[in-house]
């Protein structure tokens, strides 16, 4: 169909996507607050759980919405009108984050399940773009309407079942998708526009990260300390766009089917991201035990490089062996650096020193792509 943004060779995201985009980041911002509180200078197993159950339906409205507008977005006054509903759902969600009361979960629960549905909606509205080949529009909007109805079915139930019963509506989702894997091919991700989604949307996290360096930064008593660890936490933050951006217009030049290797990677990417930008918080406070310290340092680290390298490693096969053999070697400096008598800034320059040397990996191992000199 004409109407269709799938259609324009020069597709770029539209004003209204950068707009969710950071709606989506401010409600993460807020996800992210749960690992700022240090208990007696503890984030503990519970806690880092229930960041990340707050962090994961918020990811799957995005995500449902982005992998919808890649292929169906005409941007048309009832597509604008229905992702506005969908922000707004997101700032509720987001402003219900820190309070523990049960009819605020329900609260909580009523607008994720409302905004599944209003992306069902949005599928079952397209039913005529593309033809609807393979009858893909009907099947998604089905499975993600089911979804949304178990996890609603979770109010009518006490703790831990309805947790149970909310998260399992998430993970039929995501296993649905799997399973519809080849069907869905038959419409591929727009790679150009799903690649810019996702970088902006990286982008802005990293904004974010700097803003939790000025905010740790504010009303404090300056230090020795405290000044090396907001050095240091801006210098890791260039060094991970540095990293992250380099080789990002490789996925451009691929031709992806479904686009969910690099989708469903950025939810540890991004996960990633906010625990490093935590950390940096930490560091600059020093209101952290050294060992809680390290565990979220070597989960955040983990969980950025997997994410970030899993998308190369599936689509641009060539550059397995660099990938892991420089990944690999930043995890054991890592860990080098982790297992050595430090204080949380010391740490945080030693890891800021990895991610540095990830980029000078980048500059010694090249390998041929296309006919040009690629980083991996």
């Amino acid at each position: 169909m004409k109407d269709l943004r799938y259609f324009d060779r020069h597709r770029q995201a539209t004003w209204l996507e950068k707009f969710f985009d950071l709606i989506f980041v401010v409600a993460v911002s807020r996800a992210g607050e749960i690992l700022n509180d240090a208990h007696d200078g503890h984030v503990g197993a519970e806690q880092f759980l229930h960041f990340v159950l707050v962090f994961l339906p918020l990811w799957w409205i995005w995500a449902g919405h982005t992998i919808y507008a890649n292929r169906f977005d005409t941007d048309s006054r009832q597509h604008r009108l229905s992702t506005l509903l969908i922000m707004f759902l997101l700032i509720v969600i987001s402003a219900q984050i820190s309070t523990g009361a049960q009819d605020h979960d329900a609260l909580t629960v009523a607008c994720y399940c409302g905004a599944r549905l209003i992306i069902a909606l949005m599928y079952l509205v397209s039913k005529r773009k593309h033809h609807d080949r393979g009858g893909i529009t009907t099947t998604v909007s089905a499975v993600f309407a089911v979804g949304a109805a178990i996890s609603l079915s979770s109010v009518l139930l006490e703790p831990p079942w309805s947790y149970l019963v909310f998260y399992g509506g998430i993970v039929f989702d995501m296993a649905a998708l799997v399973l519809l894997n080849q069907r869905l091919q038959v419409v591929p991700a727009h790679t150009p526009h799903l690649i810019e989604r996702i970088g902006l949307l990286t982008i802005i996290m990293l904004g974010e990260s700097v803003i939790s360096i000025t905010a740790a930064l504010a009303g404090i008593t300056w230090g020795p300390s405290n000044v090396v660890a907001a050095v240091s936490g801006f210098v890791m933050v260039s060094a991970i766009w540095w990293i992250y951006f380099d080789s990002f217009h490789l996925l451009e030049q691929r031709k992806l089917t479904t686009g969910h290797s690099i989708l469903y990677s950025h939810f540890f990417v991004l996960i990633g991201l906010a625990i490093l930008a935590s950390l940096i918080r930490h560091a600059i406070l020093g209101d952290l035990d050294r060992d809680d310290f390290r565990q979220l340092a070597a989960i955040g680290t983990v969980l950025f490089f997997l994410g970030k390298q899993y998308g190369y490693y599936m689509e641009v096969p060539e550059l397995r062996t660099y990938l892991v053999t420089n990944t690999a070697a930043v995890f054991a400096l890592t860990t080098l650096v982790l297992m050595l008598p430090l204080e949380p800034e010391a740490i945080l320059v030693g890891m800021t020193a990895t991610m540095i040397c990830y980029v000078l990996l980048n500059l010694r191992y090249r390998h041929l792509v296309g006919g040009e000199e690629v980083p991996t």
